[in-house]
């Protein structure tokens, strides 16, 4: 199996229930904030990174974008970027993401990005219909649509790439 694929299957699976080493708080954090707060926190470290290992000037003004974004998000959500931790998955996914430079780098991390925004569609879909806390359900539900728009640049930009 090709790196990229098991990249993109890691970050797929890195947002499934049971994989969360967050902090001690997080069993205060129903499980949905969780899962979305997870999420924003892998896309956030990944978008750091990319700020230092990308040259492509699409990657890096996309990775300055979902960085401002994940923040609103945490916030929205009562937390804080960072706060929900990483999955397994998540820090095996960043830690291969950290030994990655130039093409290859940017290739892996827009198909992370890909892989966790489609993940994270889903998450926000769900909480926006059934979640508990209402500034959550609100945050949610707006940020279905930029998870959206954003999946339409990540592929525009990954076509750019190829």
């Amino acid at each position: 199996m090709d790196r990229r694929r098991v990249i993109t299957s890691l970050a797929a699976a890195a947002l499934l229930p049971g994989t969360s080493v967050a902090f001690a708080q997080s069993a205060a954090i129903e499980s949905g904030k969780m899962h979305a707060l997870m999420g924003g926190d892998f896309a956030t470290a990944t978008s750091k990174l990319a700020l230092q290992r990308s040259s492509n000037r699409m990657v890096q003004t996309f990775a300055q974008l979902e960085i401002a974004e994940q923040a609103a998000v945490a916030k929205a959500f009562g937390s804080r970027p960072g706060a929900a931790g990483l999955s397994k998955r998540h820090a095996t996914l960043l830690a291969t993401l950290q030994s990655m430079r130039g093409r290859e780098f940017d290739r892996m991390y827009i198909n992370g990005q890909i892989a966790g925004h489609e993940e994270l569609l889903s998450i926000h879909k769900r909480y926006a219909r059934s979640g508990s806390d209402p500034m959550a359900r609100g945050a949610s539900l707006v940020g279905v649509a930029g998870i959206e728009s954003h999946l339409v640049m990540l592929n525009t930009i990954k076509s750019m790439l190829s």
